[in-house]
This record gives C-alpha cells, sequence and structure tokens, in this order.
C-alpha cells in the first residue's frame, strides 16, 4: 500500500506543477487580442461516467477518450482500472480462448467455465461462446467503440439472462460533413497496431466505415496473437417519427498459449475466434413515447487446435445467434413513465473433434430459444434542482423452450436533493443453463437442472460538487443460489442445482478536475465473497490516474492500479471442488505522453504519443506460472482530415 501513497503524493505534486503554468496562462491571455483561445477541458482519465437509471441500477461508462489514454488493444486493458471489475490475461495481444487466457469479471461474476454469470453485447446484440455460454474478449473489438457500458449486477429492465452484463457502444459519426482517421503504432515485443476509419453525414444519412489490425510476437515464446476487424454502421431518417440503422462486423483472430514458466511446461496451442454480426435497428420518436424494435443473426467459431490435452487435435466450436429485441417507453402524467419491451433470442451450435488418430466426433446441439417479455413503471417527483424522488418497480418473465419458466421482479429508488442523490435497486438475476451442459455430457439427464438464480440488493449515493468533482459510492451484496454442477461419480453424471455463494462489496470513486487543463480520478473496491475460493474476486483493489495537458499541445496521462492477492483459473462446476491456485498482489503503474500537431494546409489534425506500460518493472502474473510482461512501450500517430 506504501507505493499507492506514493503515487497520491504525486499526483498532488502534479496539482501544484499545473496552478501555476495555468495562472501564468491566464495572464497571457489577459493582454489585447483580437481574439479570446478557446478554452478546452481535458477529459475524465479512467472512467467517464456512472450513470444511474430511474430504477436505482448503476453502470459504468468508459469512452472512447479513456479507451485510448490508457492503451487499450482490447477489452481487458480497456477496463483493468474500472471500479467493481477485474481482469485476467497472458497474452501482449489477443485472448486464448476465454478464461485466464483473457477475461472480465465484474464484482465476483464470471470466473465459472463452462457457462458464465455474464455476459456481452455489441449495441445490444449478444456475442459470446454459444456452445460453452461464455465470453470470448477478441469477439468485441475497442477500435468500433464510442463506448464499453458495464453493467454492474442484475438489471432485468435493461437485459435478461445475465447477472451482469458488459455492452461495447459503436462509434456514430453524429456531426454534418466527413471525416477519416489513420492511426499507426509500433513497439516491443514486435508489436504493431494500424487502423483506418472514414465517417460522414449528409442530411438524414450517416455512415461510420472502420477497420483494424493488431499483432504482437509477445514477451514469451509461443504468445503472439493477432486481432482483426472490420466494422460498418448506416443511419437513416426515414421521416419525422422513425430512423434505421444497420450495423454490420466481422473479426477474425488467434492467440497462442505459451505454456507454464516452469521446467517441462508445454503450450496448448492456438485459439482461434472468427465471427459475423448484422443488426438493424428501427426506433420512433412520438410525442410522449419512444421506442426500438432491433432484429439481429450473427455466427462464429472457436478453434482450438495443435497441443490440445486428451488426444485432441483440433476442437472446433460453431454459434449462430437469432432473435428480435423490441422496447417503447411510454410519458403519462407528470414524470411518469411506463417501459414495454420483449426480447426474443434463439441460438444453437455444432461441436466437432478430430482426434490425432483419425477420427472425428461431432455433436449438433437443438435450438434454444428463450422469450423474455418485461415491464416496468417509474414516476418522478419534485424537481432536480430541489427535493426530488423516482420510485420504481416492474418484472421480467423467462419463457425457455427446455427449462422451467421464471419471474424476475425489481423494484428501486433514486431521491435526493439538488446534486446529492441516495438509490436503492433491489432485483432478481435469472440465468439459465447453456448449450454446454449437453456438450459436456450428452447421456446426462440435465433438462432436469432449474435456472441460476440471484438476489441482488444495491444502496448507493452520488454527490456532484459543480464542475469540480463527482462522488460515487455504492454497497452491495448478491445472494447466488442454484448454481449448477454435476456429481461424478457415478456415470452418467448427475447435474444438480446444489451450490450458493454470497458476495458483499462495496465501491467508492471520485473524480476531480480542478483546473480546464487537470482531471485526477480515484477509484477503490473492497469484497468479501462465499465460498473464499472464488477466483478473480480480490478482497480490495485501488485504481487511480490523472490526465493534465500543459504547454497547449501536450497532454500526459498516468494511470495505476493495486490488486490484492487473489485465486485463479476458473471455478469449476464440479460439485466439490476446491480451487488452490493463487497469484500474487500487483502494483502496476502506466503512463502515455501526447503532441497534438495541426497540418492546415491539408485542414488536418493529429497526434503522436508515447505509450509506456508497467513502468516499475513489477513482476506479476494473473495465472500462475503465467509471468506478464516488465517494462514496454509503444509509439503511435494518429491523423484525422
Amino acid at each position: 500500500m506504501q507505493r499507492i501513497f506514493v503515487l497520491f503524493a504525486a499526483l498532488a505534486l502534479v496539482v501544484g506543477m499545473a496552478g501555476p503554468g495555468h495562472a501564468q496562462q491566464d495572464q497571457k491571455e489577459e493582454q489585447p487580442a483580437v481574439r479570446m483561445p478557446e478554452m478546452v477541458v481535458i477529459e475524465r482519465p479512467i472512467i467517464e461516467s456512472n450513470e444511474v437509471d430511474r430504477f436505482g441500477a448503476l453502470t459504468t461508462v468508459v469512452g472512447q477518450e479513456q479507451i485510448e489514454r490508457l492503451g487499450a488493444s482490447d477489452l481487458s486493458s480497456a477496463l483493468r482500472k474500472t471500479p467493481g471489475v477485474t481482469i485476467t490475461r497472458y497474452n501482449q495481444v489477443g485472448s486464448f480462448g476465454g478464461a485466464e487466457g483473457g477475461a472480465v469479471f465484474i464484482r465476483g461474476m464470471g470466473s465459472t467455465r463452462p457457462g458464465s454469470e455474464i455476459k456481452m453485447y455489441i449495441d445490444g446484440v449478444p456475442m459470446y461462446m454459444g456452445p460453452w455460454s461464455h465470453p470470448l474478449l477478441d469477439l468485441l473489438p475497442v477500435d468500433m467503440a464510442a463506448a464499453i457500458e458495464v453493467i454492474k449486477g442484475p438489471q432485468p429492465q435493461t437485459v435478461g439472462n445475465t447477472f451482469s452484463a458488459i455492452n461495447l457502444v459503436p462509434k456514430q459519426h453524429t456531426e454534418e460533413g466527413f471525416s477519416t482517421t489513420v492511426a499507426a503504432a509500433g513497439g516491443s515485443y514486435g508489436t504493431v497496431a494500424q487502423s483506418l476509419s472514414h465517417a460522414g453525414r449528409t442530411g438524414d444519412f450517416d455512415y461510420q466505415l472502420g477497420e483494424s489490425f493488431r499483432y504482437s510476437n509477445g514477451h514469451r515464446d509461443n504468445s503472439d496473437g493477432r486481432l482483426t476487424s472490420g466494422f460498418a454502421n448506416m443511419g437513416m431518417r426515414l421521416n419525422d417519427i422513425w430512423s434505421a440503422r444497420l450495423l454490420g462486423l466481422a473479426m477474425d483472430n488467434y492467440a497462442d498459449d505459451p505454456g507454464a514458466d516452469t521446467p517441462g511446461a508445454v503450450s496448448e496451442g492456438r485459439y482461434e475466434t472468427r465471427a459475423r454480426m448484422a443488426a438493424l435497428t428501427l426506433r420512433n420518436q412520438l410525442d410522449g413515447a419512444h421506442g426500438e424494435v432491433q432484429f439481429f443473426a450473427n455466427g462464429g467459431e472457436g478453434v482450438w487446435s495443435d497441443d490440445i490435452p486428451d488426444g485432441v487435435d483440433k476442437n472446433r466450436n460453431e454459434f449462430w445467434y437469432f432473435g428480435m429485441h423490441a422496447k417503447e417507453i411510454v410519458e403519462f402524467g407528470q414524470g411518469g413513465e411506463l417501459l414495454l419491451g420483449l426480447d426474443q433470442e434463439w441460438w444453437d451450435s455444432i461441436v466437432s473433434y478430430d482426434y490425432i488418430g483419425g477420427t472425428e466426433d461431432t455433436l449438433t446441439t437443438p435450438q434454444f430459444s428463450l422469450t423474455m417479455p418485461y415491464v416496468a413503471v417509474s414516476r418522478t417527483l419534485g424537481e432536480d434542482e430541489t427535493w426530488h424522488a423516482t420510485p420504481s418497480i416492474g418484472a421480467r418473465g423467462y419463457f425457455h423452450n427446455q427449462f422451467e419458466s421464471r419471474m424476475a421482479p425489481f423494484a428501486g429508488i433514486v431521491a435526493g436533493y439538488g446534486d446529492t442523490d441516495l438509490r436503492v435497486n433491489v432485483a432478481r438475476g435469472v440465468n439459465y443453463p447453456g448449450l454446454d451442459v449437453l456438450i459436456v455430457f450428452p447421456a446426462s439427464d440435465w433438462e432436469v437442472l432449474d435456472p441460476e438464480d440471484v438476489m441482488h440488493y444495491e444502496v448507493g449515493l452520488s454527490h456532484s460538487f459543480g464542475d469540480l468533482a463527482v462522488f460515487d459510492l455504492a454497497v452491495y451484496q448478491d445472494k447466488g443460489s442454484n448454481r449448477y454442477s454435476f456429481n461424478l461419480p457415478p456415470f452418467p453424471p448427475v447435474w444438480t442445482n446444489t451450490e450458493d455463494f454470497d458476495i458483499r462489496g462495496m465501491e467508492a470513486s471520485l473524480t476531480v478536475t480542478p483546473l480546464a487543463n487537470l482531471s485526477l480520478f480515484a477509484g477503490v473496491t473492497a469484497q468479501r465473497v462465499t465460498p473464499d475460493d472464488m477466483p478473480y474476486a480480490p478482497e480490495t483493489s485501488v485504481s487511480g490516474g490523472f490526465n493534465w495537458r500543459f504547454l497547449e499541445k501536450f497532454t500526459l496521462s498516468a494511470d495505476c492500479e493495486y490488486v490484492d492477492g487473489m485465486y485463479a483459473l476458473r471455478q469449476a462446476r464440479k460439485v466439490g471442488q476446491a480451487n488452490t491456485a493463487r497469484v500474487s498482489s500487483h502494483f502496476l503503474v502506466n503512463s502515455r505522453l501526447g503532441w497534438e500537431f495541426e497540418l492546415p494546409r491539408w485542414d488536418a489534425h493529429g497526434e503522436l504519443y508515447l505509450l509506456v506500460q508497467n513502468l516499475t518493472d513489477e513482476e506479476y502474473a494473473y495465472r500462475p506460472d503465467y509471468p506478464m510482461p516488465g517494462i514496454n512501450g509503444m509509439i503511435g500517430a494518429k491523423l484525422t482530415f
């Protein structure tokens, strides 16, 4: 912890250094001039905001500016400092098949394999490994993200069949005119990155096109990875009421496993991920009502090859999703809202194994479908500037074609005075077993399983000190039951809903912008979990950072994190399976220095930057005997015209 205090002392010193420089700039601006320079306010570090909806539910948003300042190449590096989030990885570029090879955990959730308590989405469209029901981080390319939303706890009014979620919001061009941005970077371990995007808006039509490529040899033998993606996001206003938006995305990636850093250890081969997605969204805006209906289809595969255990030469996991999401918000009375929604999803898969001896085995799963209607009502009393309160209540229904139906009620209240708000949220989360239950043991009696269940309780406090600072506090508890697992022996094994869990925690964050050219952030998460060997659920994690703009064209960004020692690997679904693998605590410091420039002749502007990660050359790992990189860096440039 001493290093944390040293870093925050350094941040305080930076504030002191920035103050006089700012004053000198103000003195120069007081001299006679034809036109005063435009005031540019520095963006916030680490996170963009904590958003609370009418139901008292919390979502943390990491925006495009934060992603760039963090030097993030993928989802885990973009969220590594977000309060309430823990990550794991062992490749410089790419994630090896999920789990400890690359995953994101939210308040202790997400460590179960197969299956998962969290789901991931792109613009609300499910994007995760269908056969095994867990996220694959390489299928959410951050280069196309305008923002990343971390949905904390079950929020039936927003998304169903999960206990927490992450949603990637795609970039969208909103200003009239056209722009093109090209970016390139290179650095340690043969790492290169490149992206190109073009966007435009003319009248009622807008579009955003982009592609990206990232590659690295990795910091260890057999730890190379590659990420490639391309996307198109086009919108058209059809009339005064309706608008349409079409989103398309394609990805092709791989990551290699370097193996444990111990004598005689071997690599577990290569994991490739590919996916295609299309979504059509129709939005309406009426007097007193607004909503949307979205139709989507996506498909992909995860291919594990070379040096797979149990004599397998190649394991191919193909998946498909189809569905429709619809919702409408109707205003009534003074401050009232009625929310009506319906989510319909279908998914299936094919899993095949090629064995070293030349034999093959293929399993085509039956199609799962889930129908989820939901309704909620809320009403705001009072005025934002004075006393106000918004009570709410609602429920989401679950109708599965293979398992029993469930109902998930939720309720909340947001109340306060002026810039201070107190919120309370209670919600039931429902998470159905995935296709994994019949893939693992096709002969088992998996239909008898009940969906997993969690009761979520959260109390939060937020206060805004004008433009100076924003403080957020959340205290939460998740009481989980009916976690599905199997007994072995006998054989075939018996699936049961026998395991419970309990997570209690606290999150706090403070963003301070004392000057237009300086913004600071600090966040802390403390939690206790039962059973206490749940992976990637540290008791304490602390993060901090700042963005400082100086000498008009330079921006210095720095971030740090301290994470307690914690259990690692995954939470197995076998009854009585204990987890003994642990990793030590770590403290990381990263920095980024950027210089902005303009090219008036071409009406262009850009930035050159230097990114240095792990400044203190900390030795750490997210998986035992899988050391992460020491100090490393990247040099890059971005040009927009």
